[in-house]
């Protein structure tokens, strides 16, 4: 299991034009202010000058991800396909903030899975768009009846975490998939029990428990990389204690004691 991983040519290939015209108007937008990738504004400079003005200088000139100058963090450079491919990638993100654009019809992002808005600023001089990059959690209430599981008192089995920096596990029916990172936990069903769209367009098929509790429903893809097929028992992954039961899937913070039991018919916080 792994997340989706977009359109990164090489940035030379993704533009064969290296100067994208400056219009005579020069939109600037403030920070957090959202605006759809259909309305972009005009954008000046060129691949290079971006990745000068937010990235370190010791990064190659065909990086599709830096180190800011600050030296903490990374800096992602995407040209995605479709903003149905945008959004389904930075769904699974715990990044807060991002620049976009439209470069060749397509939506260009360049954002931070882990930094700080700060790190995007010299963009706005270019005509990038800076927006909070994250969907609202629509269920955030702990209901007072969520009485998670006890955790077994025997030591909890270890899972491996992949060269990605995440740990993938299923449930042994493989009706439910997730992805532990240190930031979240992702998991999908194609059950047809979690909350519905408010377009009414069907139930979401993601959901994203965070450590403190609150979830995020999502229409993401983990994508199909190797996962650890989990049994009854408890599992720990990077600040997460994982225990696996005929009921579902409980993912337990270890730091907060917050999280979720995630089954296929339900997804119920604590």
């Amino acid at each position: 299991m792994r997340i989706p991983t977009p359109v990164r040519a090489a940035a030379a290939a993704l533009f064969a034009v290296a100067t994208v015209a400056c219009s005579a108007t020069n939109h600037q937008a403030a920070a957090g202010e959202a605006e759809s990738v259909d309305a972009a504004p005009a954008i000046s400079g060129t691949l290079e000058s971006w990745q000068d003005a937010v990235c370190h200088p010791s990064t190659p000139d065909d990086a599709d991800s830096c180190t800011p100058h600050d030296g903490d963090g990374t800096i992602n450079i995407d040209h995605f396909s479709s903003q149905e491919e945008m959004d389904a990638e930075l769904s699974w993100s715990s990044s807060h903030h991002a620049a976009q654009t439209v470069v060749d019809g397509r939506p260009l992002v360049i954002w931070t899975p882990e930094g700080e808005e700060s790190d995007l600023h010299p963009l706005r001089d270019y005509g990038f768009t800076l927006t909070a990059y994250e969907r609202p959690s629509t269920f955030t209430a702990r209901p007072a009846d969520a009485v998670p599981a006890a955790v077994p008192s025997t030591d909890p089995v270890p899972l491996p975490v992949n060269p990605y920096g995440y740990a993938g596990v299923q449930t042994a029916s493989g009706d439910l998939q997730c992805m532990i990172q240190a930031a979240f936990v992702g998991c999908q069903s194609a059950g047809m029990s979690w909350p519905a769209h408010l377009d009414g367009s069907g139930p979401y098929h993601g959901v994203k428990v965070n450590p403190d509790g609150s979830l995020n429903w999502i229409d993401g893809n983990l994508g199909a990389e190797e996962a650890t097929v989990l049994g009854n028992q408890a599992y720990r992954a990077l600040g997460w204690t994982i225990v696996a039961g005929d009921n579902g899937v409980q993912f337990r913070n270890d730091r907060t004691g917050h999280g979720a039991l995630v089954s296929v018919s339900r997804v119920q916080q604590f």
